[in-house]
């Protein structure tokens, strides 16, 4: 971990004293405390206090940008699972388009060093107008490599596009489309515990996913400050070995990344959110979800030890957030003060995926 340290000591005098040349900094420092019955979503629930601690660094030069963000999380009663995140970016934008590059680093404490990953970023982002609706573009593409999960390792493309437009009514209709390409590049096909029943042990060492994902929105204001929006989002896996390899029967760890990756299920939700305004700045929204999750590359546990490769895992997930927030101003520079609850009932066909959570949080975050 000292080393890292060290590293971002010198990568923040860098950027300080190159600020004596040229450009215009931002800095924001944030903190969030928190309670939480099941931080790793868990059917054995451990609740800790989670302390996270969060420093952001841009400068900008004209159409050009740096960043650098860091965040160090403590679990108070699980002191093991404390560990530091990183990221530095680059990026360009000028009228319509943008585009960078992002640098991302994990680091855990020894005990679960395994968890340490690497991952490469590069996007680009093309906004337009056609007939009065905004249309928006996106592409990125991605690399991960684990430290010691190497089975995960993987590549991640993905292209996008998407619309909004407002009418007189103050209604609002937002939509699009995405389409997601994953490869994990090690996968151990050879094993017998992770090859389907109906295929023969013929794969190449990589499994790959194809999926399509689209989305409809619709905000509504129903008052000066008062607004509601109703979302529908659908993702349907189009091709890929992983639509039928069992690549990931055994249980990587109780983090969501591993055990519950986006690209590997189908899943149709449908979310509600109200947004309140109140004097003196104040906002509160309310958003609920639903969400039915099939995964056609994993079987299910029937118990902590026993696993089933002939029943696919299914998912039914409810979700409740509430968040209270204020933005207090200063001269130059803001406070954001927040409070907000979020509950999570994770109800599923597999044992280690049926999991209650519950969290309170308050968070601080001042831009300067």
């Amino acid at each position: 971990m000292a080393n890292y340290k060290n590293y971002n000591i010198v990568l923040m005098a860098i950027l300080l004293l190159s600020s004596e040349l040229f450009g215009q900094w931002n800095f924001s420092l944030s903190t969030q405390q928190e309670y939480s019955d099941n931080p790793f979503h868990s059917p054995v629930p451990v609740s800790t206090l989670i302390s996270t601690f969060d420093l952001g660094i841009e400068y900008k030069h004209e159409t050009l940008g740096i960043g650098y963000y860091g965040d160090y999380t403590i679990f108070h009663e699980i002191a093991e699972r404390n560990y530091f995140w990183h990221q530095i970016g680059f990026w360009n934008s000028a009228n319509d388009l943008i585009y960078g590059l992002y640098f991302e680093q994990r680091k855990n404490n020894i005990e679960y060093e395994l968890y340490n990953y690497t991952n490469y970023n590069a996007y680009l982002r093309y906004k337009f107008q056609f007939s009065d609706i905004n249309i928006f573009s996106k592409a990125s593409l991605s690399v991960t490599n684990y430290s010691y999960l190497t089975d995960l390792d993987n590549l991640l493309g993905s292209i996008g596009i998407g619309f909004n437009k407002s009418f007189e009514t103050k209604t609002t209709i937002i939509g699009g489309v995405n389409f997601n390409y994953k490869n994990y590049f090690e996968t151990n096909l050879n094993d017998p515990l992770l090859i389907g029943d109906s295929l023969e042990q013929s794969f190449s060492s990589s499994v790959f996913t194809n999926q399509l994902n689209f989305y409809g929105r619709i905000a509504q204001s129903v008052s000066e400050n008062t607004g509601l929006a109703f979302q529908y989002s659908h993702q349907n896996i189009v091709g890929g070995t992983a639509k039928y390899v069992r690549q990931l029967d055994y249980i990587y760890g109780d983090e969501s990344q591993y055990f519950d990756d986006p690209v590997s299920y189908e899943s149709n939700t449908i979310s509600a959110q109200i947004t309140q305004l109140f004097g003196d700045g104040f906002s509160l929204k309310g958003i609920y979800s639903f969400t039915q999750k099939e995964y056609p590359s994993q079987g299910i546990y029937l118990d902590p030890e026993f696993f089933d490769s002939t029943i696919l895992r299914k998912d039914d997930q409810s979700l409740l957030r509430f968040t209270l927030s204020k933005t207090f101003e200063f001269a130059q520079s803001n406070i954001d003060v927040s409070l907000s609850y979020l509950a999570i009932n994770n109800l599923s066909n597999s044992y280690w995926y049926k999991y209650k959570n519950s969290q309170f949080n308050i968070g601080f975050d001042y831009q300067f």
